[in-house]
């Protein structure tokens, strides 16, 4: 059940009118007006993080412990007892059909630790399947055992998996989606999300398992720390699933319905509490080297008018770098509140937290959102090679710079031949979007190797540039004298 998932995104958008393109040197014919670059298009990107909203999400409201349970395998504690700490029974895949043999959960939390409790039935008189023995294994999933999934911020790309069997043996890994080239896709600048898997991670998770005839139960308590939450914020939403493989019945059943154990997006929800406040319409757009914004609407639902802050981190591999904002709300009221923050970096990872404090300092809200810095302008040519009577070559360009910085840009492309001389330039203006489409005629080239150029430009400062090579070769097909 460890399947890979790979997204491709093609993008598109609407057209640019209004091109100008000034023809020099000897190479172009007379068609003194042709355009450099024909049907520029820009374009957001696609999110890497398509919407969370799956039909079959289930959602669970955590009752907060009263009591830690002793964690000793036996689900005889108190707050084991409670019904809204009973999460149901496992399923069959996407069906109603249960499991065979049943599978229930239950979990509760507190302000250090999320705590979950697992009860297999299994068929009496025989032995559990326990092929693994060495910790972080992960051929573990082929011993009976239970999978637990976290997605503690709900990125739909970063996510959490521990893996236990009968005998308390542990697996634990990160997983996140990168984007990376698609050499499959439409364009040379086309993405799709890669699945990168970190077993270094440690849970540090707490855990016994009590084996009985006719069932093994599994009590954890799992660090909230551990996956990047302090405290447990008001309201806060965990994607969740716990998954089993059944070796007596050969079944993989799941607490909340999916078709891929590792789609974070048909994880469950688990709600810690109440919500003190409403935190929609999150504005990040693309981050990149530069000047980034985020801003968001906070709406209060608590009824009590309070003063909190709105607190950054912003995590590179040149550093760590810590915002702050603070700001008030009326009793029931609502206001949008918003932080620019700058990324020294061109390159490698990226990862922004955002909580929101109250008045004490404690946690009322709660996300983060990770991915890998582009390069400042990337630019590609569909084909490297045509004739002179060749079809117009698909170009495209991406711009890795953050959305603030891209909104003082001007955009420029040249061409250039062989001895670095101009042969056309073209001023595309400012971007409307992260990426760029056209079609660039070859009809009006002499044979030869040409390099075509785009360059962002901010107040006369060069920002990023990129560019790639084409060569054109004569037609074969073309009269001789």
């Amino acid at each position: 059940m460890h399947t890979e998932r790979l997204r491709t995104h093609v993008f598109t958008g609407t057209r640019l009118c209004g091109l100008l393109c000034v023809v020099m040197g000897c190479l172009l014919t007379a068609a003194a007006h042709a355009e450099l670059l024909e049907g520029v298009r820009f374009s957001e990107p696609v999110s890497a993080e398509s919407t969370l909203a799956h039909p079959n999400r289930l959602r669970f409201e955590l009752p907060r412990a009263a009591q830690a349970p002793q964690i000793d395998g036996e689900l005889t504690d108190a707050c084991w007892q409670e019904a809204a700490a009973h999460l149901g029974k496992f399923r069959l895949g996407l069906s109603a059909l249960p499991a065979r043999h049943t599978r229930e959960a239950w979990a509760t939390y507190d302000d250090q630790f999320l705590y979950l409790g697992v009860k297999l039935a299994r068929e009496p008189g025989t032995q559990l399947r326990v092929l693994t023995h060495q910790p972080d294994n992960p051929r573990i999933w082929n011993d009976d055992e239970l999978e637990v999934f976290l997605d503690p911020f709900n990125t739909g790309t970063e996510y959490y998996q521990l893996i236990m069997n009968s005998e308390g043996v542990l697996f634990d890994a990160a997983h996140s989606y990168k984007v990376v080239p698609d050499p499959g896709g439409v364009g040379p600048t086309d993405t799709k999300l890669e699945r990168e898997t970190e077993v270094a991670w440690s849970s540090g998770l707490v855990r016994a398992v009590a084996i009985h005839d006719e069932y093994w139960s599994a009590e954890m308590a799992l660090p909230l720390r551990s996956i990047g939450l302090s405290g447990a914020p008001a309201g806060h939403s965990v994607g969740f699933n716990i998954t089993s493989a059944d070796w007596d019945t050969d079944e993989y059943t799941c607490l909340s319905p999916t078709s891929d154990w590792h789609d974070p997006h048909q994880f469950g929800l688990l709600a810690l509490g109440e919500p003190r406040l409403r935190v929609e319409e999150v504005q990040l757009g693309r981050v990149g080297q530069g000047k980034n914004l985020l801003r968001a609407r906070v709406a209060d639902l608590s009824g009590e008018a309070g003063a909190y802050t709105l607190a950054l981190t912003l995590t590179t591999q040149d550093g760590r770098t810590d915002r702050k904002s603070e700001f008030a709300l009326e009793a029931g009221g609502a206001q949008t509140v918003g932080m620019v923050f700058e990324v020294p970096s061109a390159e490698g990872r990226w990862e922004l937290d955002m909580r929101i404090l109250d008045a004490r300092g404690r946690p009322v809200y709660a996300a983060r959102r990770a991915g890998a810095l582009r390069e400042p302008m990337v630019v590609g040519l569909k084909s490297h090679a045509t004739f002179t009577d060749g079809r117009p070559v698909m170009v495209a360009a991406r711009l890795g710079v953050g959305s603030m910085t891209a909104q003082r840009l001007n955009l420029e492309a040249q061409l250039l031949d062989s001895a670095g001389r101009v042969v056309a330039t073209q001023d595309l203006g400012p971007p409307r979007g992260a990426n760029l489409t056209a079609w660039l005629p070859v009809e009006d080239l002499q044979p030869g190797v040409y390099r075509l150029q785009v360059t962002a430009v901010s107040n006369g400062k060069v920002v990023a540039q990129a560019e790639d090579v084409l060569r054109v070769g004569a037609s074969p097909f073309a009269r001789t004298q």
